[in-house]
């Protein structure tokens, strides 16, 4: 590569490729030289789209993964099947556009995708010349370019039509764990719930079975001055693009770590407009304060944005990801950024946990994603005001760490179970029967609320003022009611935690109706959460953290899954229809990680009867 440089204050800067042996035979034959170090990816990224046209990528090496492994699926424009960083791990390539059977990508935003979601650094790959693929992909082609052909707003009726078939051609191509990733979205005046959502909504419920989608929350205008000048509040303006609003759905906006601009003086008097840790000025928000569900869920990755007071740059180089291009053969790489590129990085985080456990449900890896998410100090400073927090951060950036080894390791403890709409239960009639030989009893539905007991090992108490942080997430697939443009679920479910001064009995009538004593309310409060039960029930997946002294923690606390009347109940023959459920938690201390011998003591105890009315 021909070197590259830049003045600084007291140095010059040289960009060159060089081996080991040949840094010794510069070092001896010059002694002007400071510091060598590795370039910073960013600048590594910046210098490889400089030289990419002399780049050869024949010779690459792209092992497949294996058989086994599980998929992710990109309902886009199509892939480049044909590349070589690619079409090693492509395991299925087709096509619903109406006019056109042919699965190649001519838009290239599938395409660059596709090589966020295969690689965790593709420029890192591309100095490597080899990587191995840890799962697969496929990809069913949703459109040919935005705005054109069947993704014109005429066609957009078609749209959930459309998108049902993608996943069953998917599905069609052999059994697999798969992440389904869809950063198609369309502008959408009210967070409303729409035949497409409606449409993913069901995807996601599956029968029961659940299905993981990723879905973009949909880009802002950043082409606008004045969302960059008045970042990040304008922001809160920016609201979730169809098919966002799925309550079934892991929608995933953006924040930014991105904030080197490249050695040139041509960015002299630019500036990034987000800090490092802030939100991405590409992402959109959820309603403040909504009834709905938190959305996004989590953040991820998607770039950030130049500005010299006069023109707004989002494409500069060292501000977002090095990815695959569809042109291979001449420009095999390219860039790609926001709420699109951080989607692909999510289909690639529940890829990478089900592939740490392919026995996971998919309600599990979704929670897992949102169970190990934080917000960073920046988020807390930008928006102090936690409705604002939750609809533009949502739970925060997931920790691919914790989700993997939570997963792998079961270092924290994760329940996969079931609970029923209504369990019929034989009670007497309130008037004896007059006539002898008649049934004395009569069938009532009444729900169950299930209990898991969170023991704490004695370790944890040693010294009961230490501080721990403490994290239940609770996730699943609700049935949505496609009769009815007004959103409506057959069966909700909400959790509740026994609190630190409240004994079991005070806690069962706190949950539950039939314990209590009319006018009589003796019962303490719940841990003082960060979000709060009103905030984290109002979506498929709950999530909420507590921090403060372990000897709170003493006596293994309670935890109730409770069943919430829906519309299954107006079904006589869904009222006992079950519903999967995933209850992750984690204890965890400042330096020693996550509790290990909290997942081994895990058990369930006893449902307690509810009363329902049917």
């Amino acid at each position: 590569m021909p070197p590259q440089e830049f003045l600084a204050s007291e140095v010059i800067v040289f960009f060159v490729r060089l081996t080991l042996e040949e840094i010794a035979a510069l070092q001896q034959a010059v002694d002007c030289i400071f510091d060598v170090d590795l370039a910073e990816r960013e600048i590594r990224d910046w210098l490889l789209l400089e030289e990419q046209p002399a780049r050869d990528l024949r010779r690459f090496v792209l092992a497949p993964p294996p058989a086994e492994a599980p998929e992710v699926v990109l309902l886009d424009t199509g892939i480049a099947t044909g590349h070589p960083m690619l079409k090693s791990a492509i395991r299925a390539a087709m096509s619903v556009v109406p006019t056109d059977s042919s699965p190649e990508d001519t838009n290239g935003h599938g395409t660059k995708m596709a090589g966020v979601v295969l690689y965790e650094d593709v420029g890192g790959a591309v100095q490597n010349g080899k990587y191995v693929a840890p799962f697969w992909l496929q990809s069913v082609r949703l459109l040919t370019a935005p705005g054109v052909g069947s993704a014109s707003a005429t066609h957009r009726p078609f749209w959930p039509a459309m998108t049902v078939e993608a996943v069953r051609k998917a599905d069609d191509a052999g059994e697999a764990n798969r992440t389904f990733a869809l950063a198609v979205s369309a502008p959408n005046d009210s967070l409303d719930p729409t035949y497409w959502s409606h449409a993913v909504d069901q995807l996601a419920f599956n029968a029961g079975l659940g299905r993981l989608i990723c879905v973009s929350t949909g880009n802002a205008d950043t082409d606008r001055v004045q969302l960059l000048v008045d970042y990040p509040v304008m922001h809160l303006q920016q609201k979730l693009e169809d098919p966002a609003q799925a309550a079934n759905a892991l929608t995933i906006g953006a924040y930014t770590r991105r904030t080197k601009l490249p050695p040139e003086t041509i960015y002299r008097e630019c500036k990034v407009i987000a800090p490092a840790g802030g939100v991405s000025p590409h992402t959109k928000t959820g309603h403040i304060g909504a009834p709905g569900p938190i959305k996004p869920e989590i953040i991820l990755e998607g770039g950030n944005v130049g500005f010299d007071g006069v023109l707004p740059d989002s494409g500069i180089s060292t501000l977002v990801a090095l990815t695959t291009g569809k042109d291979y053969v001449r420009h095999p790489l390219a860039t790609i950024c926001q709420t699109s590129e951080a989607t692909a990085h999510g289909a690639h985080l529940g890829a990478r946990v089900w592939a740490a456990d392919a026995t996971l449900r998919p309600e599990s890896v979704r929670g897992l994603l949102v169970h190990g998410a934080s917000w960073t100090p920046e988020m807390r400073q930008q928006f102090e005001d936690l409705d604002e927090r939750l609809a533009v951060c949502g739970y925060g950036v997931p920790d691919p760490i914790l989700a993997t080894q939570c997963a792998q390791n079961r270092a924290t403890v994760i329940v996969e179970d079931r609970i029923a709409n209504a369990v019929p239960v034989d009670q007497p009639k309130r008037k004896p029967p007059k006539r002898k030989g008649t049934k004395t009893t009569e069938t009532k539905f009444r729900r169950h609320v299930k209990f898991f007991r969170l023991p704490v090992p004695e370790s944890l108490l040693d010294d009961p003022d230490d501080q721990v942080e403490l994290r239940v997430t609770l996730s699943y697939f609700a049935e949505p009611n496609t009769f009815r443009r007004r959103v409506s679920h057959g069966l909700d479910l909400k959790w509740d935690m026994q609190g630190p001064s409240e004994r079991e009995d005070q806690f069962f009538r706190r949950v539950n109706d039939l314990e209590r004593t009319p006018g009589v309310r003796d019962w303490a409060k719940s841990f003082r959460w960060d979000i709060g039960i009103l905030r984290r029930s109002r979506g498929t997946v709950q999530s909420d953290r507590w921090t403060g002294p372990a000897s709170m923690l003493a006596g293994g606390k309670l935890i109730a899954i409770i069943p919430v009347q829906g519309w299954w109940d107006r079904r006589r023959h869904l009222l006992t229809t079950e519903m999967p459920f995933s209850l992750i938690a984690t204890v965890q201390t400042q330096g020693t990680g996550i509790y290990n011998e909290i997942a081994a003591a895990v058990s369930a105890q006893l449902a307690v009867e509810v009363e329902v009315t049917t």
